[in-house]
C-alpha cells in the first residue's frame, strides 16, 4: 500500500509534501480516530493521542500512536511499512530497543520555512538497509517496520504501534546536562534523548496541514497558544535560536542580546525567541536568573500536566522543569534564585 500524500507542494515559498507515516488510511479518509489511533490498556482512543491523556490527566503523552492495518505474520507481528513524513535528512537511528523506552526508532530533521523541525518513529520492529544518519529522505520513504519494542516494557502484539512525534531539539548540550542530574543510567542517544526533544500536536498540525493552514511552518509554530514568557538573563545566542531563527520574533540586536524572552506553550515548547538588549533591561534582570514575565492565567489552569508553570493557591509558580528546559537550550546551570 502507497503512502499516503496530503497536500501536494504547489509552487509557492514554504510549502511542503507531508505524508501520513504509515499505510493506514483512515486519517485521509476522514474517518473517527478509533480507527488509527491505538490506545493503551484502558481501551480510551484519546490515550493514543497528544496532551494530557493518560492516567487521567496528570500523565502527559507526547505523541500520537498509529495503529497496523496490514495482514500480520504467522506469529501475529504487524508488517506495516513507516514511512518518512517530510523531505529530510536521517539524524539518529537506535537500533537496540533496550536502550531506550522508545525502543528502536528513528529521528529525522527537516528544514523548513527557517525551522528545525524532527520527526521521530519509536517501537519499530526493524529498521530499513540504509536508514542511517546522513541518509537523505523524501516525503514517503519508506524507513522501517511498526513493531512493539520498548525498554523495560513488553508492548503486547494486540497493541503493537508507531508512536509518531513532531517538534523541536532544545541544542547539542544535553550530555552535560544529563550528567549533572545523575540519573544513575547512561544516556546512550546523545541529543537525541527524548528528554532533549519536545513534541507539539501532531494529529491537529496534520488537520491544519490538511486545511492549508500550516503552510508556514515558523509562522505555524509561533502561532500556538502561548502559555507564559520567561526572561532568561544570558548573552548568548543558543543553538536552538541559531538552528531556528524563523522563530525570532525580531532581529538579534547589534552587539547582541542582553538577555531572551522566550514564549512557551503550555506543555513547554519554546515557540518564540525575543531578544532583549541592555536597555531594555530591568532592576530585577540579574545575570543568571530566571523570571516569568507573563501568563496565560486560562490556560495553565486547564493544563497542569508538566512541571514547567503551574497555578498555585491562585498564583503562578516556576517549576524546576521549566529551569531544565531553559539549562538544556543554553547549555548551562542557572542559579537557584532564579527558580
Amino acid at each position: 500500500m502507497a503512502p499516503v500524500l496530503l497536500f501536494a507542494t504547489p509552487a509557492t515559498v514554504g510549502a511542503y509534501d507531508l505524508v501520513w507515516p504509515t499505510p493506514n488510511p483512515a486519517f485521509s479518509q476522514g474517518a473517527p480516530i478509533e480507527d488509527f489511533i491505538q490506545p493503551t490498556s484502558s481501551g480510551d482512543p484519546l490515550s493514543g493521542t497528544f496532551g494530557a491523556v493518560r492516567t487521567n490527566g496528570r500523565r502527559f503523552h507526547e505523541g500520537i500512536d498509529i495503529k497496523p492495518v496490514m495482514p500480520r505474520t504467522r506469529k501475529g507481528e504487524p508488517t506495516d511499512p513507516v514511512y518518512a513524513a517530510m523531505d529530510g535528512i536521517v539524524a539518529h537511528v537506535s537500533t537496540v530497543a533496550g536502550k531506550s523506552n522508545y525502543g528502536r526508532y528513528v529521528v529525522i530533521l527537516h528544514d523548513i520555512d527557517g525551522v528545525e523541525v524532527y520527526t521521530l518513529y519509536a517501537h519499530l520492529a526493524s529498521v530499513r538497509d540504509g536508514i542511517r544518519p546522513g541518509a537523505v529522505v523524501t516525503a514517503g520513504t519508506e524507513i522501517a517496520t511498526l513493531g512493539r519494542s520498548s525498554s523495560g516494557y513488553v508492548i503486547p502484539r494486540d497493541r503493537a504501534h508507531v508512536h509518531f512525534e513532531i517538534g523541536l531539539r532544545y541544542g547539542t548540550s544535553f550530555q552535560s546536562w544529563y550528567d549533572r542530574q545523575k540519573f544513575g543510567s547512561p544516556n546512550w542517544q546523545g541529543s537525541f534523548n527524548g528528554m532533549n526533544l519536545e513534541g507539539f500536536d501532531p494529529l491537529q498540525f496534520f488537520h491544519d496541514y490538511s486545511d492549508g493552514k500550516a503552510e508556514n511552518m515558523a509562522e505555524y509554530i509561533r502561532a500556538l497558544p502561548s502559555a507564559y514568557i520567561l526572561r532568561v538573563n544570558a548573552a548568548q545566542v543558543p543553538q536552538m535560536v541559531q538552528w531556528n531563527p524563523g522563530l525570532l520574533a525580531r532581529p538579534v540586536p547589534e552587539g547582541g542580546p542582553a538577555a531572551w524572552d522566550i514564549t512557551f506553550t503550555w506543555y513547554g515548547l519554546p515557540k518564540q525567541f525575543n531578544p532583549v538588549s541592555a536597555s531594555e533591561l530591568g532592576e530585577a534582570d540579574h545575570s543568571g536568573v530566571v523570571r516569568l514575565m507573563a501568563i496565560n492565567r486560562a490556560l495553565l489552569e486547564e493544563n497542569h500536566s508538566r512541571d514547567t508553570v503551574r497555578m498555585k493557591n491562585g498564583k503562578p509558580v516556576l517549576y524546576t522543569g521549566a529551569i531544565d528546559i531553559v539549562e538544556m537550550i543554553f547549555g548551562r546551570d542557572f542559579p537557584a534564585k532564579g527558580r
